[in-house]
């Protein structure tokens, strides 16, 4: 075979899974994404177990974000020198069970299906909108108990409340990436 019939192979394979995972039942936690220089991530968990509905496990979870308690805010950053809020989602998550996410808020909005607050559970993202324009801006990681834990920018590393007055005005949404 050629170079060209394996490339066709190969994109008909991917195009055949795709297929298979939208009408499995876990085609939410598949997802594509395409980065600035136009390479296409897929982030599945690398433990993810497709004959039941993955959890995040809650003990690492919490380890892994009270590591970071404290850690300042920093625009873009993704380390113990300073986090933004999406940087933080990708570390932790990429500590967690090794997913590479993307990068801003926006891109990570769109991962996983929506879900109701009551359904929440730990390791999924909350959404929070704010702004000129109130678009979603920011996110965290929900924590269970009502709480999440993200970046702010006033006090860097936190756990916060979703009943909060000022979260609860500011809510967005739920996702479950995985």
């Amino acid at each position: 075979m050629d170079s060209k019939s394996i490339k066709n192979l190969l994109f008909l394979l991917s195009i055949s899974t795709g297929v298979v995972l939208i009408f499995s039942s876990c085609a939410a936690s598949y997802r594509a994404v395409t980065d600035s220089s136009g390479k296409i991530h897929y982030y599945v968990p690398a433990n993810y177990d497709y004959r039941k509905d993955y959890k995040v496990p809650e003990d690492k979870l919490k380890k892994i974000t009270d590591s970071y308690l404290g850690v300042r805010y920093k625009n873009g950053g993704m380390d113990r020198c300073g986090f933004d809020c999406s940087g933080f989602v990708c570390v932790v998550f990429r500590e967690l069970n090794h997913a590479r996410l993307p990068r801003s808020t926006r891109q990570l909005k769109w991962l996983g299906r929506g879900i109701a607050v009551r359904d929440a559970r730990p390791g999924d993202l909350m959404f929070f909108k704010g702004g000129v324009f109130n678009a979603v801006n920011h996110v965290g990681i929900y924590m269970g108990g009502n709480s999440f834990v993200h970046a702010s920018t006033s006090s860097g590393v936190r756990y916060d409340r979703l009943d909060d007055e000022y979260y609860t005005k500011h809510f967005a949404m739920v996702r479950r990436i995985f």
